[in-house]
Order: structure tokens, then sequence, then C-alpha cells
């Protein structure tokens, strides 16, 4: 089950998708935040916000045209750069592993 809602996602991100568009994003990037943070970080409100800023960056790559954010009341003029949405995620993410998912070592014995 997802930390949020497309509810979540319409706050920080300005979109015509629909409820069913966003929450396939938003499964998606649960997905990714299990796989990736969940288990090296035990704050739910962290893990929910990462998912947030990642949904709304996969949003993006089909509604482009996204021009605001918005989060605690902070209103921001981006531009069209979905990338900015990976940024806020990667920034969130206490465990670093959402930037770098592959470049962690595996210690063996």
């Amino acid at each position: 089950m997802t930390r949020i809602n497309h509810y979540d996602v319409a706050e920080v991100l300005e979109t015509d998708l629909g409820e069913a568009e966003l929450e396939t994003f938003i499964a998606d990037a649960h997905r990714v935040v299990e796989d990736r943070c969940a288990s090296y970080c035990d704050n739910e409100s962290t893990l929910a916000t990462i998912e947030t800023y990642l949904a709304a960056h996969l949003a993006t790559s089909k509604d482009p045209r996204v021009s605001s954010v918005s989060h605690e009341g902070v209103d921001a003029e981006l531009g069209t750069d979905g990338d900015r949405y990976w940024h806020q995620a990667v920034l969130v993410d206490p465990t670093n592993r959402l930037a770098r998912p592959g470049g962690f070592p595996i210690a063996t014995t």
C-alpha cells in the first residue's frame, strides 16, 4: 500500500492528469522507494515525501508542460524540467540510496 495518494502529488504538481494516471505513477514511485530506501529509513513521513516527489517526477514524463511546484506554502516557478522533482526526492532521501542505487558495495566474507 502506498504512503501517499493523488491529492499529495497534486499539492506539489500542477497537472491536468487524472486520479487514475497519478495513482499509476504513485504505485511506481512506491515500488522504487520500497526497493531502494525503506529498509534503510524508518521515518514514514520522510519516505512519504520521497514518494511524493518521485511520483511527481514520473508524472512529468506524461505531462511535461508542468511549470510550478508548491511545498509547505512556498511556491516556485521552475520551467518545464521534470528533473526538479527528482532532485527534490534525492535531497529528502537520508539514505542516499535513491541517487546511487547501484553505487553501494556488498560486503562478502
